[in-house]
Order: structure tokens, then C-alpha cells, then sequence
């Protein structure tokens, strides 16, 4: 037994001492614990799984923690239950030795003044949680007055006494996020200025012609996409840096009224609202990585959408200069093109947005798409006219860019379902970014808007965050920029007093269609011009190539128009089920028949059973060799994780296809369900295996040999990798090939002693780093201790491969 008067360093326990236990090390933990818990025989773990017995944490801060109480149950003890538990000889129960709950603001007593009450439970319960005391009552226990606002008898009874600090809500989220209590100096309420009231609508307003109103959507269907302002990905959780996209909205949902396209006119449209805390001062502030905290949703409101185009009448846009005139067309104007089907002849490929919507919302694009008339594709083709993607990093954009395709985000989408003309684009939203999401040319840049509502000023904060800049709705000394509709109102007045640089919506689309040389001319007199009637009219000098297309007109064929009616026909609504019963198609058949699943000519026992997915096919392709496989017996596989037979014409980069490497036991050709289905059972595997040899010797590898060594063993078994925020493809994807490889994708940055650790002690799971350009600064520790960081190439090609290359792909 050790002796208690024994200092931890000298402390030893016996080679079992910690047999029984198997742990989790989750923040700093001293060497000196870890060297007792490996010499008394103790298995760590380098991922929280249900296997350990133990949570060793030094704090409650962590996620792991909570994971570790509420998913697996284990109890969660501090470094001290180990030097203890070794001091005494025995284990002690972990009951007594939990980690403690944050006291970020121990001591503190805060009143809560002038604070609506969903917000103020909001604040309570973070204030308590971490060991502050709220109060509504002011008196001399109080330590800060939080409020809103710089009046009420409260606040000025606080200025009396210089030992309270007087602060916004904002104080406890920023102290929250930062972990450190801010200066209480930075949120003195009256450094807040509060936005200014709606304008009033324009005095000609009745003068407007009138607007027809749509029909309902049973006739109809969805009227146009709706852009998510709610600052939340689709999950809930933080949002990726891309302002994210919700469902295509239903018309039925709203009053909607679509201007005429000759006319000013206006648009209801619901979007999700969310009352977040810092709506107390009128800010709704967005990080630059486009986070919001969102204390307590609502439910959805109406919010007035205007419109303010001032070139949609027939007379296309124009760029002139340098001896140039350039006439941007939609369709050919000699064609009249109903507003119902604005979208007539536009054959759409979208990229980029599959990692930013859910599946069934891109299908209901899809949906819209048609019933306005278009088309779209699975995947890029030349009879393609538009290519929906969110910047040009892609290799899809520039192959668009060379076969003279129009290229279009999916608010130009959106824009044009609402007013039902396919115009050219005409607002730097319309057009993808010419940088990718990773860089960000306005970081550092804090912009505060003012004059903008509804709408417009939606569309400002799309902006602010595709520059990489972080937007907030209140003004004050810490802004570094004020966009204006017109140099006027308190907020304009205050940026003259500060020297704060008052510019126009110019400035920041110049930035996102590429001129980055406008963060450097603020002073410039274009930036100053505040006269312009469409504040958001983009510039076409800076975008002479991506426009180039537009100058040709779309041509219809007299075949487009006359098969119209028939192709809505197939994306009809279909009636609720109580008018469905029994009801009967053009020729007689019953449509419930129709919709009954496809019967087997036989039977497989289920161990016999290809479970198949396919993966590079048109949705054509697919459907056919779907119905094949059902019918010989066949299932369509869950997920590639529960597939057998990957089917594809050629070896490919996705996730479904390296997922498949590592776990399908057999990739082939279309032929083998062809085969199959002509005899009636499915015939040997061997015949038809997948081969393609120019992307075989392009890696260097053999994919039947790749699927050889991936059946003798998982490539990644054992073995974990952390991944940085900015690494591409995204993390869910990477996950998933991780895992079907035998790995483990790890949340949390791990210490460099765990990394060091995994790698020189056999036994346990080895821990690789993956990074990229953006992020290798956040891996200097590593690189200071020796330890390699690699590219997710590393993932990517060894699992095509089947081996880990550490020297081709290492930063």
C-alpha cells in the first residue's frame, strides 16, 4: 500500500491495480495520472465507446462528458480519483470525485431589468448553471444590472453606484462562448444603437398596377424556393459558413402575390423566424462562421418580401463601356412564354447544393422545377442550358463555362419562380461566388446595416456572410463598417461622429463577384453614391464571363411548347387518399395497382439475397435496373454499409463508391444485372467485376486487388483520425468512409501526448491528424512535437487503394 505521505510523483501501484479499469481521458490530464493508470494495468481508449468503465475529465465543459452520463451511462470521475484511489490502495467509489460544473460567474448576483420573459428564463437558467445568482429585484447585493436599454429608474439608480456594472444580455452569451467573463465596458447598453423604425411605403404605392393572385397549390404546387435566414443548418446544429437553403415554399402557406414583371411590386413570404437572445438589443448577431444562439424558436411568420427590380420589363440588361455594348437576354423575345411555365426550355444540373439540402428537398426542386415548365438532370450533359451551383471552384462550373452554360445560384432561382420571367440575373446573389467558402476576404470586417428591411435586408446578410464578414443588427464603436440605403437616420449619424466608413450595397457585391480590391477603396465615389434606385444591381463588368452566355437568347421549339401540358401532367399532386380510393387513370387502370410493389418471379433465402445499390447512373438507369434486380429476387440495399453489389460503369470518387471498396463484396458493371435478368437468376460475379483501366492507372492500383486486401482485413481497423473544420469533403462524408473502412472519426481535438501515445504503444488505436491549407495553422502543436498531419487524400486514395501511403500526402 502506498504511503499517503508520499508526493504524487513518487506514487506506484501494482501491475493490476487498474485491470478492471478501462477509461476515456477527456481534457488536460496530467502525465503523472496517465503514468499510473498504464503501470497499474488500465486500457485506454482513444474514443468514448460503451466499452469503457470510466470518464476521466478535469471539468464539465466537455461533450464527451455528457455523451459519456447520457448515451453510455459511465461514470465520469477527476484526475484526483486516481492519485487518491492509488494513495489508499484500493478504488474508491467515483460518487465522490465528479468533476465540478463551471463557476463562471460565482459570486455574481445579476438583476434582469426590462427583459421579455421567454429571454429572461433563457438567461436565468445559463446564469445559475454556472454558479451566478438572477434576481428582478435591484439592491445592494447586485453586481450587474442587465438590460436592454440605457433608461428606466433601475438603470439610473445603477450609474449611482459605480460598483455595478451595467451591461447587455449580450455580456453573458459572449462570456459564455468565450469562457471568460468580458469587459463589462464593451456592453454598456448605451453603447447600443437600435435600429430604426420600417420606412413607410412609397407615396406612389396605389399607383401600382394591379397584381394577380396565384392559384392555390393543389392546382399549382410549390410557387418558389425559400432561402433560410434562420441561421441554422438543417439539423439545428451550427450552420456551415454557405447561407443554408429550406424547402421549396407551398404557396397555400401565404398570400402570395407576384408582381407584374413591368412593375414595383411586393411578395409575402413565410420564413422561419427565430427569436434569438440578442434580438434584446436589436442585433440577431452571425459570427463569421455564420453561428447564431438561438435560445427560443417561434413559430414560423409572415414577413413582407419586396421586390425591386428595376429592369424586368422586356427590355433585357445592358453592359456598356470600353466600346462595348452587350444585351443580356432570357428567352427569345419574340416568344411569349406564359408566366406559369417561366422556366420553358431550361434544362437544370445542380451541383455544390447536395452538401448544403437534405435529399427529398432537392427532389422537391426537382418537383418545382418541372411544373414551371423545366427540366432536370441528374448529371451534366451538353443538352444542359443551366448549371445550379453556389461558386466556381467546381470542376463542373468551369467545363459549364467552356460549353457556353448558364451558370445561376439558387437564389436567381428563387427570384424568378417569385416574379415568373426567366430574366438574366441582375443581383450579385444571382451569380456563384468566384472563391469557395473557405476563403473569406472580408474576415475581421464587423458591418451593421442600416435603412434595409424585410427582404432586403435578409439578402444583406447572405452577403455580409459570403464575404466571410460577421453582421451584426445593432451599431456600435466596434463596427468597422455601415452599409446604408441613404445617408441618414442615428445609426449614419453616429458612423460620421466615430469615422466609421458609411458605404452602399455596391461595395459589398463588388467583393462577392470577385473585387477584392474594393475591402482596400472604401473612399472610392461609387461607394459613396446612395442616389441609385436599385441599391442591389449588380455590376457586369466584373462579370463578363459568367454573363457571356446570357447574350444569346433561349431558344423553344414549337415541340417544348406543345408537350408542356403533358410533362406537368406527370408532377401533379397527387389528391389525398379518401378521392385516390378506387379511382381510375385515362386508359382504366387503377392507379392503386399501379403503386403496388413489383413481385419477384423467385424467391432468395436471405443469406442468398443481393442486397445492390448503383452509383453514377442517370435516375433512368437506375429505375430500369431496380425493377430488374426486384424481379429476379434482388433487394435495394438501406445504406452501402448493408450492400453486397455495387453497380457502376466506371471507378468513381463518391462516398458511395469508396464506402462500397471497404465494404461490398462485390462491385460490377451494369452487364451482371442485364445478365442476370435475361436468365432469370443471377449468374457468377467474376464475369462481370468492374474495370476500368484508366482510372486504375491513373491511382496506380487494381480494384479487384483493392477489394481482395479489403475482405481480408479493414484498412482503418484500429485506427481513428481527427479531422479540421475546413476539411473537404465534409465531415459527415469523410465519416462514413472512415467507417465502412474499419475506422473511428473522433470529435474532439485530441492532445498531443494521446497522439504521441497512440502511435509508440502497441495495442491501442493509432491516432492520424487531417487537415488542409485553411486549417494547418491549428496543427502547429503537432508539427512542434514531430507528429505528421496528411491530407484527406490520405483517406481518400488509401481507400481506393487499400493502403496508407504516409509519405505522398503528409503536409
Amino acid at each position: 500500500m502506498v504511503s499517503e505521505s508520499q508526493g504524487s510523483e513518487d506514487l506506484t501501484v501494482p501491475g493490476d491495480f487498474f485491470k478492471e479499469v478501462k477509461y476515456f481521458l477527456c481534457g488536460n490530464i496530467s502525465d503523472q495520472v496517465q503514468k499510473l493508470l498504464r503501470q497499474g494495468g488500465g486500457k485506454e481508449y482513444s474514443y468514448l465507446t460503451d466499452l469503457a468503465t470510466h470518464v476521466i475529465a478535469d471539468n464539465e465543459d466537455y461533450p464527451e462528458v455528457s455523451e459519456a452520463r447520457e448515451v453510455y451511462d459511465l461514470p465520469v470521475v477527476t484526475p484526483k480519483w486516481v492519485t487518491l484511489s492509488a494513495r489508499c490502495g484500493r478504488l474508491l467509489p467515483h460518487k465522490a470525485f465528479t468533476p465540478e460544473d463551471n463557476k463562471l460567474f460565482s459570486g455574481l448576483v445579476l438583476c434582469l431589468s426590462q427583459i421579455p420573459e421567454e429571454d429572461r428564463k433563457a438567461l436565468w437558467g445559463m446564469v445559475t448553471f454556472y454558479g451566478g445568482n438572477c434576481q428582478l429585484n435591484f439592491n445592494k447585493r447586485c453586481t450587474h444590472l442587465v438590460t436592454p436599454k440605457p433608461e428606466g429608474a433601475k438603470y439610473e439608480c445603477a450609474l449611482k453606484h459605480t460598483k455595478i456594472k451595467v451591461v447587455t444580455p449580450d455580456w453573458i452569451v459572449d462570456s459564455l462562448a468565450q469562457k471568460k467573463q468580458q469587459e463589462e465596458e464593451k456592453y454598456h447598453p448605451r453603447l447600443v444603437i437600435k435600429e430604426e423604425k420600417k420606412e413607410p411605403p412609397p407615396a406612389n404605392l396605389e399607383e401600382e398596377e394591379p397584381m394577380d393572385t396565384l392559384p392555390s397549390s393543389a392546382n399549382q404546387g410549390e410557387a418558389m424556393l425559400g432561402l433560410d435566414q434562420s441561421g441554422l443548418s438543417l439539423d439545428g446544429k451550427k450552420k456551415l459558413e454557405a447561407p443554408r437553403l429550406l424547402n421549396l415554399l407551398n404557396k397555400s402557406s401565404c398570400d402570395q402575390t407576384p408582381p407584374d414583371h413591368r412593375s414595383l411590386g411586393r411578395v409575402q413570404s413565410p420564413l422561419l423566424t427565430n427569436r434569438r437572445i440578442r434580438d434584446i438589443t436589436n442585433s440577431g448577431h452571425i459570427d463569421a462562421s455564420g453561428t447564431k444562439l438561438v435560445l427560443s424558436p417561434r413559430d414560423s411568420t409572415k414577413v413582407h418580401e419586396t421586390i425591386q427590380i428595376s429592369q424586368l420589363d422586356d427590355t433585357p440588361p445592358y453592359l456598356k463601356g470600353d466600346g462595348e455594348l452587350l444585351e443580356y437576354h432570357g428567352h427569345d423575345p419574340k416568344i411569349n412564354v406564359p408566366p406559369d411555365t417561366c422556366l420553358l426550355g431550361c434544362i437544370f444540373v445542380i451541383v455544390d447544393y447536395q452538401e448544403q439540402v437534405l435529399p427529398a428537398q432537392l427532389e422537391t426542386w426537382t418537383r418545382v422545377v418541372h411544373q414551371h415548365g423545366g427540366f432536370v438532370d441528374p448529371g451534366y450533359s451538353q443538352r444542359c442550358t443551366h448549371l445550379l451551383c453556389d461558386n466556381q471552384a467546381s470542376p463542373f462550373f468551369k467545363q459549364a463555362q467552356q460549353d457556353g452554360k448558364r451558370c445561376v445560384t439558387a437564389y436567381w432561382l428563387n427570384d424568378v419562380l417569385t416574379i415568373k420571367k426567366m430574366i438574366p440575373p441582375w443581383k450579385a446573389l444571382h451569380l456563384p461566388t468566384p472563391f469557395p467558402h473557405s476563403i473569406k476576404p472580408c474576415n475581421g470586417q464587423i458591418i451593421a446595416v442600416t435603412g434595409f428591411v424585410d427582404q432586403d435586408r435578409e439578402n444583406l446578410k447572405m452577403m455580409i456572410s459570403l464575404a466571410g464578414a460577421k453582421y451584426t443588427g445593432s451599431f456600435s464603436r466596434f463596427n468597422t463598417v455601415l452599409i446604408c440605403k441613404r445617408p441618414e437616420g442615428e445609426k449614419h449619424k453616429k458612423a460620421l461622429e466615430w469615422r466609421t466608413p458609411c458605404l452602399n450595397v455596391q461595395w459589398l457585391s463588388d467583393i462577392i463577384l470577385g473585387n477584392f480590391d474594393a475591402i482596400k477603396q472604401m473612399g472610392l465615389p461609387k461607394y459613396q453614391n446612395f442616389s441609385a434606385s436599385e441599391p442591389f444591381q449588380l455590376d457586369y463588368h466584373y462579370v463578363k464571363a459568367v454573363m457571356g452566355p446570357w447574350t444569346t437568347a433561349l431558344q423553344l421549339s414549337q415541340d417544348a411548347l406543345q408537350n408542356l401540358s403533358r410533362n406537368r401532367v406527370l408532377f401533379t399532386p397527387s389528391p389525398p387518399k379518401s378521392k385516390r380510393k378506387g379511382s381510375q387513370d385515362g386508359n382504366g387502370t387503377n392507379k392503386r395497382q399501379r403503386n403496388e410493389p413489383i413481385k419477384p418471379y423467385r424467391r432468395l433465402p436471405p443469406e442468398k439475397t443481393p442486397r445492390v445499390l448503383f452509383t453514377g447512373l442517370d435516375i433512368a438507369s437506375v429505375n430500369d435496373l431496380t425493377t430488374k434486380v426486384q424481379l429476379i429476387g434482388g433487394e435495394i440495399a438501406e445504406n452501402i454499409h448493408k450492400c453486397t453489389h455495387l453497380v457502376s460503369t466506371k471507378v468513381l470518387r463518391t462516398v458511395k463508391f469508396l464506402s462500397g471498396v471497404s465494404s461490398c463484396r462485390f462491385i460490377v458493371s451494369p452487364a451482371w444485372v442485364e445478365d442476370s435478368f435475361k436468365r432469370r437468376c443471377f449468374v457468377e460475379e467474376k464475369m462481370h467485376t468492374l474495370v476500368d483501366q484508366e482510372q486504375e492507372a491513373q491511382f496506380g492500383f487494381s480494384l479487384a486487388e483493392s477489394l481482395a486486401r479489403a475482405r481480408v482485413q479493414k484498412l482503418f481497423k484500429d485506427t481513428c483520425f481527427y479531422m479540421t473544420p475546413n476539411v473537404i469533403p465534409r465531415l459527415d462524408m469523410m465519416k462514413t468512409i472512415v467507417e465502412a473502412a474499419g475506422g473511428k472519426v473522433i470529435g474532439t481535438k485530441p492532445a498531443v501526448n494521446r497522439v504521441l501515445a497512440s502511435q509508440q504503444r502497441q495495442g491501442s488505436p493509432r491516432i492520424f491528424i487531417i487537415t488542409c491549407e485553411s486549417d494547418v495553422q491549428m496543427c502547429a502543436d503537432y508539427a512542434s512535437n514531430n507528429i505528421d498531419v496528411y491530407s484527406a487524400e490520405f483517406i481518400l486514395t488509401g481507400v481506393l487503394c487499400q493502403k496508407m501511403d504516409f509519405d505522398s500526402y503528409r503536409f
